[in-house]
């Protein structure tokens, strides 16, 4: 199994990325079946290498969640894959990455390595006349989900690798408690 931890939007703004799925202008954009800011790929792994390093997963905390801010839409590529992602500012969402990655290096996974969190992908629109794609961003650049607190990450279970569509929800970790006392209390 190949593993990839990741932060599920919360509801509101899964919802809101999603309504954007239903309304893609044609089949060429082939929406993405699970919407997650990807945060670490774990690599392939044995059961037993898995349960070492959910215990360690476990162990993490943060005085505060993380606050994703959605701004926008952007076209990346990855690998042979030309990608549509709703584009996030989230605050120490990298420090976030280091501690799992940090984590599951002690609990023997070598295979780690960060992913740049940017974007959660929506579609692949490897086959999209550019045209098209260009004017559904010019389109829709203005239109944005609203800022949500996220305090847990998931890892996901994909195929043989991460291009994989497929994923499976393995576990939820919490990292952080979602109360966030207001300034004047501190």
């Amino acid at each position: 199994m190949y593993l990839i931890a990741g932060l599920q939007p919360p509801m509101d703004m899964r919802l809101f990325l999603h309504g954007f799925q239903d309304f893609f202008p044609s089949k060429a954009w082939q929406r993405t079946p699970v919407l997650y800011l990807p945060l670490v790929a774990f690599g392939r792994m044995t059961p037993m290498a898995w349960e070492e390093l959910d215990q360690s997963l476990y162990t993490l905390h943060l005085p505060t969640p993380v606050t994703l801010r959605h701004t926008g839409f952007d076209v990346t590529l990855k690998r042979n894959r030309i990608i549509l992602e709703a584009t996030m500012e989230a605050s120490v969402i990298d420090h976030l990455s280091v501690k799992i990655r940090n984590l599951a290096q002690r609990a023997g996974v070598s295979a780690t390595r960060s992913l740049l969190p940017s974007g959660i992908p929506l579609a692949d629109i490897t086959d999209v006349d550019p045209s098209v794609c260009n004017l559904w961003l010019a389109t829709h650049r203005h239109r944005f989900a609203s800022t949500e607190e996220v305090c847990e990450f998931t890892v996901f279970k994909t195929g043989k690798n991460r291009e994989n569509t497929f994923q499976e929800v393995m576990s939820d970790y919490q990292f952080a408690d979602l109360f966030t006392p207001p300034s004047e209390l501190l």
